[in-house]
């Protein structure tokens, strides 16, 4: 749920910090997947807080979500509409990135970045209409959306594009594989505000997370695809893919 947006706060970052000073030399050489990797944990440790304005970058924990919409077929076992708007996601401070694979001179190599992370919460407003499993659904308010140890792999593809003698990135596709040690749920103000009934689907949510989670899982990371889709291509389109890294 949570990988496709690290992977956008990942080359993000990498392409920001370079933003306010464009002479300044790039820290990692192509396709060095250590230093990366170390480059971009740095840059999460430094950022865990307030903004950094000397890498003109905003805060990150927590970070903003303005709107995601989770939209699963009626045929399927959870069968549900569900929206977030105005949420902060909590835990990117503790993201850590451990494997980096391509980002070398080919553009048309596939890239990959592995993440671990301790705890990602989702909070804020939510709406919810559909049912899970055998139960009936409904409700709007805030929630609170939690994972715990959670891994994931984002791997981008693309070609190379030339532009005003320059060579870009061109991000064609991007595939999301995340799974979580343990995934909890709170929804208040179920069925108009029905103490019992909310408790008891809270209670049914939490028993059940592992199964709900395999259930919405492709549509959970569709959402996030077609959210973020968009930023990460235009991330690479702000930056000739050579001036992203060292020369050997």
């Amino acid at each position: 749920m949570f990988g496709i947006a690290f992977t956008v706060i990942i080359i993000g970052l990498i392409v920001s910090a370079q933003a306010l000073f464009p002479e300044d030399p790039v820290p990692c050489k192509f396709g060095d997947g250590k230093c990366i990797a170390k480059f971009v944990n740095s840059l999460f440790s430094r950022r865990s807080g307030e903004a950094d304005p000397s890498l003109n970058l905003r805060r990150l924990d927590p970070l903003k979500v303005h709107r995601i919409v989770i939209e699963q077929p009626s045929d399927s076992g959870v069968g549900l509409t569900l929206n977030f708007t105005d949420n902060l996601m909590y835990g990117i401070k503790d993201l850590r990135v451990v494997g980096v694979k391509g980002f070398g001179k080919n553009l048309s190599e596939p890239h990959s970045l592995k993440m671990v992370g301790k705890t990602l919460s989702l909070v804020g407003p939510y709406k919810i209409n559909g049912k899970v499993l055998i139960l009936p659904i409904s409700g709007s308010g805030n929630s609170n959306i939690t994972m715990s140890n959670t891994k994931s792999v984002v791997r981008l593809s693309g070609q190379p594009l030339e532009k005003d003698g320059e060579t870009y990135l061109d991000v064609t596709d991007l595939k999301l594989n995340m799974k979580a040690e343990s995934i909890s749920f709170q929804f208040a103000n179920l069925f108009n505000g029905d103490k019992a009934l909310g408790d008891n689907m809270n209670a049914f949510l939490n028993e059940n997370s592992q199964a709900i989670y395999q259930e919405t899982r492709a549509a959970l990371e569709r959402a996030f695809r077609g959210l973020f889709f968009g930023l990460i291509k235009g991330v690479f389109a702000h930056r000739p893919y050579a001036k992203l890294f060292q020369e050997e």
